[in-house]
């Protein structure tokens, strides 16, 4: 009898807890993944203290290399060593939907986080002329790429070993793209969420450049709702994706490309004809967020500042 109570008691618990969250975009999710992290039996590759992570590269079942900043269990990259082309985590594949907003090819693009390098080794094969600045706070990351996801920098590539807010504060170039996919263990580091950084990144944009967030939900709506409120503050021009389960918000904000929704089918049918992706380009459109759903998640976020930004105790 006394088994059957805690049964009882656990099953209630965890159907309590799914109906709290049943509105907290990804907590039921990423509560699974805190505790239960990685389900499936994986062969350690890696695992070393540098001086910035815990990090480990892991192989699971299914043959898949993921890069894992640890104590938070979840892949920072995700790659295939049998099928190297193919684009993994929904984070990569969303980030690359800027192939249906722009309308020639960049000439520069900056990576604020190289992680494995799927996004950059992506951009830098379909556009061999571009120059491509990474910059990583940790001199190790590039070092795992390489030797276990088999990312390999072009000449023209440039990788910079330091923070992205004094890069950003620093450059004197123009980009065409901006990718920021800078996490530690815990979350996005405070000093590349605030207003004051995110006016140096519309400082380096081009005209007509865009710059792409991954921002993943870890259960903390209220910081979501901050940083999405705090990128449209600087600017006019916002679109926002969400991946699967709502497990990451990938914004798109620009000061004068105005991204419509059907320019950006008529692209993705020739870009789904065309490049053989591992998946269709117009299936991410249809995740598009409206202006009264990105009204709707924000309207209880703050705007960070480099005064203010408590990111890791944020809710």
């Amino acid at each position: 009898m006394r088994k059957l109570y805690k049964t009882a008691f656990v099953i209630l618990f965890f159907y309590t807890l799914s109906v709290f969250a049943k509105d907290e975009p990804g907590l039921w999710e990423n509560f699974i993944n805190f505790f239960v992290p990685h389900a499936e039996k994986r062969e350690i590759l890696l695992s070393k203290q540098t001086q910035y992570f815990q990090v480990s590269v892991e192989e699971d079942s299914r043959g898949l290399r993921h890069l894992v900043f640890k104590p938070v269990k979840g892949s920072q990259g995700i790659w295939n060593p049998k099928k190297p082309n193919d684009i993994i985590s929904n984070s990569c594949k969303y980030l690359i939907l800027f192939m249906t907003m722009i309308d020639h090819p960049p000439e520069r693009v900056l990576f604020i986080g190289l992680g494995a390098g799927i996004v950059p080794r992506f951009v830098g094969k379909h556009f061999p002329g571009v120059i491509i600045d990474v910059v990583d706070i940790d001199p190790d990351i590039p070092k795992i790429a390489h030797e276990y996801f088999a990312y390999n920098k072009s000449a023209k590539t440039n990788i910079i070993i330091g923070d992205g807010r004094d890069f950003i504060n620093r450059t004197k170039h123009k980009y065409d793209l901006i990718f920021i996919d800078a996490y530690n263990a815990h979350s996005i580091p405070f000093q590349l969420t605030t207003q004051e950084f995110y006016r140096k990144v519309r400082n380096a944009l081009t005209p007509q450049g865009i710059v792409a967030v991954n921002i993943a939900n870890l259960g903390k709506a209220q910081f979501i709702a901050s940083e999405l409120k705090t990128i449209k503050s600087i600017f006019p021009h916002l679109s926002i994706y969400l991946c699967p389960g709502k497990s990451n918000y990938i914004p798109f904000a620009s000061l004068e490309a105005q991204i419509t929704q059907d320019a950006q089918n008529k692209k993705a049918d020739k870009i789904d004809s065309g490049l053989a992706l591992n998946y269709k380009m117009k299936d991410i459109i249809k995740t598009r967020m409206t202006k009264l759903e990105i009204k709707k998640i924000s309207k209880n976020g703050i705007i960070l500042t480099d005064d203010y930004a408590p990111v890791e105790t944020m809710k």
